[in-house]
């Protein structure tokens, strides 16, 4: 035992050691319930926004069955299904996603601004389309 140790000892303070340390440096897993269908990885959340509101009606989703992330917490999640997820980053961000998940399905859009755009809402419509039925049949 060294000096400091003995002292902390002798004046009866109790010395914690930390379990999980990992956790605390961001290292900590994310466990993605069964149920999650959706993920959408966005810095600005826009859960409110007429626009996702439609999108999650039109996938009949319960508000269970989606879940929103940053990029960060993207990156730690851990899950045993195959959930979709809408990316909503910039290239940059993108890449480093597609790094990480590269086998599992992904929309892609720049940003909520560019989704104000008819081209880029049509695209996104086209992109999910296919999808309706995948989400009915796993309901």
């Amino acid at each position: 035992m060294n000096r400091y140790d003995l002292l902390l000892h002798e004046m009866n303070i109790p010395q914690w050691v930390l379990s999980k340390p990992q956790v605390l440096k961001g290292d900590g897993q994310i466990r993605l319930a069964e149920r999650v269908k959706l993920v959408i990885v966005s810095e600005e959340n826009r859960q409110t926004s007429g626009l996702f509101q439609d999108i999650i009606c039109t996938l009949a989703l319960r508000s269970d069955e989606f879940q929103w992330f940053t990029l960060e917490q993207s990156l730690r999640l851990a899950f045993t299904h195959s959930p979709i997820f809408w990316l909503i980053q910039g290239s940059e961000n993108r890449q480093q996603f597609t790094k990480k998940w590269k086998n599992q399905t992904a929309w892609y859009n720049e940003n909520w601004a560019e989704l104000q755009k008819s081209a880029q809402k049509r695209q996104l419509w086209q992109q999910m389309q296919p999808f309706c039925q995948h989400f009915e049949d796993n309901a």
